[in-house]
């Protein structure tokens, strides 16, 4: 800012002359607020009042340029905290899932004998990176391998009900494809 901008900027803020405002800034080294100050300390500022009324039909004067920036960086400054609560929030419930997905086992039955468990988030990563992953499970339920979930909370939908009736859905489908084909052989043998 220039020596004159200066000046103009303690004119508009005390309402004195050019010259006094110029000796103020020259008095206190070239500092506005110092000359301000100064100034008024000589009773030549002409301090602006406060108002206070209770109408709604008053108008408010312009806003300063210092005003308009203060209130637009204020403004800017709640949207930041906003977005950053939100961040927060999705990342606090991120954390939650992943230590749950962690807790609870996906586990690998054949025989009523334990074959195989892991954490489930790594089955979900499976599925979702390793698309392979999915029909590996399902050609599983045809080697006679059962799946269960541990260490869950209650599901509002039971899973390991579902999983089960998976199984007992392919069984059905073995028995009829291997009855089938029994039925054939013993045709063939007549």
């Amino acid at each position: 800012m220039d020596k004159l901008e200066k000046v103009e900027l303690i004119r508009e803020k005390t309402g004195v002359t050019y010259d006094d405002a110029k000796v103020a800034l020259e008095a206190n080294n070239d500092d506005v607020l110092d000359a301000i100050i100064w100034l008024e300390r000589l009773g030549k500022a002409q301090t602006q009042t406060a108002s206070y009324t209770t109408s709604a039909a008053t108008e408010t004067g312009p806003v300063s340029p210092e005003m308009a920036q203060a209130q637009y960086a204020y403004q800017e400054s709640t949207k930041r905290s906003k977005f950053g609560e939100w961040i927060g929030r999705v990342g606090a419930e991120a954390k939650r899932i992943v230590k749950a997905s962690l807790d609870t086992s996906f586990v690998i039955t054949r025989h009523g004998s334990r074959v195989f468990g892991m954490p489930v988030l790594f089955i979900i990563l499976g599925i979702l990176l390793w698309w392979a992953a999915f029909p590996l499970l399902v050609v599983g339920l045809f080697f006679d391998c059962h799946y269960h979930i541990e260490g869950a909370k209650p599901i509002t939908v039971d899973v390991n009900k579902v999983m089960d009736m998976a199984s007992d859905g392919v069984d059905s489908i073995k028995d009829t494809v291997m009855g089938d084909k029994d039925a054939g052989e013993s045709d063939a043998q007549n």
